[in-house]
């Protein structure tokens, strides 16, 4: 599904990733853990190719990125590669000035041309998916921040990705609030999703993913399943990291 081979992304002098090697598999939960500033949300970025990776190749399902290729064919990988990913940020990116239902609604029409009534048809059920139909009327500055960020993952599958990018979708919430957007990323899991979560919800990552990627200056670390990565990390930088979690 996703393949990565000696991705590296340089801003000006610094390196952020450094040589990463990376498969993912379809219908896998990949949760990237790591301290801050340990590359987790420019790799996110890179794979949905919102950051130039400075070498390297990426594949996403049939689309082939390489880092060689022609201005032309990057501008076609980069189309083909997006039509295949969906991301959810921190900082929900809606459009203020349109009701919940038209945030959905736009991707569809402007993008793929849908037509505006079998565009509100498909808005209407995925905001019943993430448990908003009664809220499809309302603008954003109405809803809570957990309403916000299931607008804005009904918005991403709008567009029909085969892959789920979800960059800390919780961090800028209240906890009371986290529990309904992890409800809904376990709902999506259980309906066979590709996902990529960069998160610090350790029970979700624990519970749901069922592959963790460590990272630490740019570099991963290790990966594992949650269960062996939780009991028995491999490298003194992930026992650090877990050590300073349980002490918080």
């Amino acid at each position: 599904m996703i393949e990565l081979r000696h991705l590296s992304k340089q801003f000006d002098e610094l390196t952020v990733l450094h040589d990463i090697d990376l498969r993912i598999r379809s219908n896998e939960i990949v949760v990237l853990l790591g301290p801050s500033g340990s590359g987790k949300s420019t790799l996110l970025r890179c794979i949905n190719l919102l950051e130039d990776p400075s070498s390297g190749s990426m594949q996403v399902g049939d689309a082939l990125w390489v880092h060689t290729m022609s201005a032309a064919e990057k501008k076609k990988a980069v189309r083909e590669i997006r039509k295949r990913t969906g991301m959810v940020f921190q900082s929900f990116n809606l459009f203020p000035h349109l009701t919940a239902i038209e945030n959905v609604m736009i991707a569809p029409m402007t993008v793929k041309q849908i037509a505006k009534s079998q565009a509100y048809e498909i808005a209407e059920s995925l905001l019943a998916k993430v448990g908003l139909a009664d809220k499809k009327d309302v603008h954003p500055s109405r809803l809570s921040g957990g309403q916000k960020q299931r607008v804005a993952i009904a918005q991403s599958l709008a567009m029909e990705p085969q892959i789920m990018l979800f960059d800390e979708p919780t961090s800028a919430l209240d906890p009371e609030l986290t529990g309904e957007v992890l409800s809904v990323m376990k709902q999506l899991a259980l309906d066979g999703m590709t996902m990529i979560v960069v998160t610090h919800e350790m029970k979700f990552a624990k519970n749901v993913a069922n592959h963790i990627i460590f990272m630490s200056d740019g570099v991963i670390q290790e990966e594992a399943p949650p269960e062996t990565f939780f009991a028995q990390p491999k490298t003194e930088r992930a026992r650090k990291f877990l050590h300073q979690l349980t002490h918080i």
